[in-house]
């Protein structure tokens, strides 16, 4: 790791120092004062969700109107996981950016942390890509949870925006046509299905078309949360298959696949193949024709949008007869970072203290239907509104679902983990068979 760190930077410094020199030959300024006599540019990049950059677009300028002397650049790159990795990846090693975002987990680091085994941002985050924001006012409206997913070593190195939840969007009209309930446990919950399919009504929509079985999280997220968590015995489902105090055989998550395949029949028949991107107000749930839509809370703004009549309303994927397990899951989300060698530190800084002001933030939560991770504020957004009461809660994902080393067996990697879900819903794997191939494959921290 020292190797790594002194490499990376030794290339931040041969940046910065190239960077200063262009600006001297050009005759111009490194903007490094955020602003002064003249003007400077701010550069953001991020990846391409509408509702959030229509939130960053709104944000910019009112932030240029309140900072005359500071013009802010927005650039963008379709997936996160695709053309936005290279692009910030780019940012990082050139310093072109002033603030990078990212939905990649800082914390929790996996067990002995490497370039191998960490996200991108854990590696830059570990390794002096990123200024410090400890000290900052503005740290103080965020909630402790929130801080702590951004800060390593007793530093702060990122500004976590929100949290997205993941659960049932359900259809209020339908539900009140067939006089229906909202189900606070799972034989509930499969007993409206049979309902709704008694009526000729498709019950659950998703899509995995394009991003493959991940997109079963929906499910399989549920499912071990409402479950398995509760049965930790240290609290941490995460931590205790890293550290092998439980393990992946544990009846608990049998059962837990056990329940997602008969929760799996009843979605539409094709799945697998339609659009990932019709979730996001293409769909079935949209158009009326299904009751409920198994998805994260990042699409709701969208399938709002999609069909304004559209009633919609939220609840968590009760997988457990025990109401008070059943709890949505928590996604930490978009985290704003600023590039140690940034040309433009100070208005960058200047930026987030704006971005964290009261109104402006909410107007950030209301726009996005992300749900908040500051201490306070009144949020009357759509997604707010639809979530209602279970608004920012839930059990974060972070602390449920381990980190994949790259050293385990290949049913436990980050990429093929959900593969084995898949093949249990579809028939083709029996769950405690499943169990036995991510065990095999699994290897705890030493």
């Amino acid at each position: 790791m020292l190797v790594n760190k002194r490499s990376l930077l030794t290339g931040l410094l041969a940046v910065a120092v190239a960077a200063a020199a262009a600006a001297c030959s050009s005759g111009g300024s490194s903007n490094a004062s955020g602003g002064g006599s003249g003007s400077s540019t701010l550069k953001i990049i991020t990846w391409v969700n509408p509702p959030t950059i229509t939130a960053f677009k709104q944000i910019d300028a009112e932030f240029e109107k309140a900072n005359p002397g500071i013009k802010v650049t927005l650039q963008t790159a379709a997936n996160v996981n695709g053309p936005y990795k290279t692009l910030a990846q780019q940012a990082v090693n050139s310093g072109s950016a002033d603030i990078i975002t990212y939905n990649f987990p800082f914390q929790p680091l996996p067990p002995n942390p490497s370039q191998s085994n960490e996200t991108p941002v854990q590696y830059w985050g570990t390794n002096g890509a990123f200024l410090s924001l400890s000290g900052q006012s503005f740290l103080s409206d965020y909630t402790p949870t929130a801080l702590a997913s951004q800060t390593y070593q007793g530093k702060t190195y990122g500004l976590l925006s929100g949290v997205y939840q993941q659960g049932v969007f359900y259809n209020k009209a339908i539900f009140a046509q067939y006089h229906l309930s909202v189900p606070t446990t799972y034989n509930e919950f499969i007993a409206l299905c049979k309902t709704l399919q008694s009526h000729g009504v498709q019950p659950l929509y998703t899509a995995l078309g394009g991003v493959g079985p991940v997109y079963l999280q929906f499910i399989y997220n549920e499912a071990m949360a409402d479950l398995w968590t509760p049965t930790a015995p240290g609290g941490n489902l995460a931590s205790d298959l890293i550290h092998g105090t439980v393990k992946w055989t544990d009846p608990a998550f049998v059962q837990a696949m056990t329940e997602e395949k008969t929760v799996a029949s009843y979605l539409e028949p094709n799945y697998t193949g339609i659009p990932w991107q019709d979730m996001a107000g293409g769909g079935e749930f949209t158009s009326g024709k299904a009751a409920m839509q198994l998805d994260g809370t990042w699409d709701m703004a969208s399938d709002h949008l999609a069909n304004p009549k559209l009633q919609i309303g939220f609840f968590p994927l009760p997988f457990s007869n025990v109401a008070a397990d059943n709890q949505p899951i928590v996604q930490p989300d978009l985290a704003f970072y600023v590039l140690s060698h940034a040309q433009n530190q100070a208005a960058a800084l200047k930026w987030l203290k704006f971005f964290s002001t009261p109104s402006i933030y909410a107007q950030y939560v209301n726009t996005t239907g992300i749900s908040s991770a500051q201490t306070s504020g009144t949020f009357n957004g759509f997604s707010a509104s639809a979530i209602g009461s279970w608004f920012g809660k839930g059990v974060n994902v972070n602390n449920m679902m381990p980190v994949m080393s790259p050293s385990n067996g290949p049913n436990d990697q980050t990429a093929t983990w959900p593969n084995l879900q898949l093949q249990v819903i579809q028939g083709k794997l029996s769950p405690a068979k499943a169990a036995a191939e991510y065990q095999a494959d699994w290897k705890t921290a030493s």
